[in-house]
Order: structure tokens, then sequence, then C-alpha cells
């Protein structure tokens, strides 16, 4: 009996850790666009969007990376932070590969943080990995009892 236990608080630790980890990345990518909003700004100048797009992305990316954040501290919204957390990363990983296969001419990066100075590669595989965690958090939550509307599950309280 005592291993079952075991084994069960060894699955909630790690999508705990995933969880975690999800949110730390959002709150960090937020956070060093928010604090250097011009470097921001002027990255997003130089993407292939157009201005109205540019624009609206100045403000739009950093709040719906804390919002995804907010909504993974939440029992109640945890569900619904790693859906958009993984459509964030599904769009992010897109417009790599896009980059990585030389549909756009110009290629600046616009992540905030340490993340503006991985290589596009480096980019793909961090991207993927946070996808892939993130898709294993969901599955895990999916497949709990009870996981489609979100009780019974130990997630984070």
């Amino acid at each position: 009996m005592e291993s079952i236990f075991r084994k069960d608080y060894q699955k909630e630790y790690c999508i705990q850790f995933i969880i975690n980890a999800l949110i730390i990345l959002w709150i960090y990518t937020a956070g060093s666009k928010v604090m250097d909003l011009e470097d921001f700004k002027r990255q997003l100048s130089l993407q292939p969007f157009g201005t109205k797009v540019n624009s609206s992305l100045l403000f739009l990316l950093p709040g719906v990376e804390i919002l995804t954040a907010l909504l993974l501290l939440m029992r109640k919204t945890l569900r619904t932070g790693l859906w958009l957390s993984a459509a964030m990363l599904t769009a992010f990983t897109a417009y790599v590969l896009l980059v990585l296969t030389g549909y756009y001419t110009k290629v600046p990066c616009s992540c905030g943080g340490v993340l503006k100075f991985l290589s596009w590669k480096n980019h793909l595989i961090f991207n993927v990995l946070f996808l892939t965690i993130n898709g294993f958090a969901l599955y895990k939550i999916n497949i709990k009892k009870g996981g489609r509307n979100g009780e019974n599950i130990n997630g984070p309280h």
C-alpha cells in the first residue's frame, strides 16, 4: 500500500515541477519584455507582421504570458492555463520553424531575457522541450479520475 502512495506522490511532484517550470517561463519572458520595453518595441518593429500587428503584440504578448502564469497558479484554471501555454508554445515553435525554413527574410527575435541569445536551432529545441513537458502535464491531468472538469486532480493549490 505504501508504494502506491509513493508512486502517486512522485507523479504529482513531477506534474507540479512541470507546472512550476511553465510558470517561471511565462513570468520570466513577460517580465523581461516589460522591463526592457524599448528593446522589445524595437525588436517587434523589425518583425514581418506589419505595424498594426506589431503594435498590438507590444502589450498583448506580455499580457497573455502573465495571464498564462496566473491561470497555471490556480487549481480551478490549471487546465485552461496548460492549454493556453501549449497554444502559445505551438505558435512560437511554428514561428521558429518558419524562420529556420527561410520563410521570413527578416528574423529578429523579440524574446526577452537570455532567450534572445539562443540560436534559432537551440530556440526550436527549447520550445519543443517545453511544449513536450506541457503536453505531458496536460495528458496526466486529463487521464486522472474526474479530470475533465478539474475535480479530483491534485494540481497546485
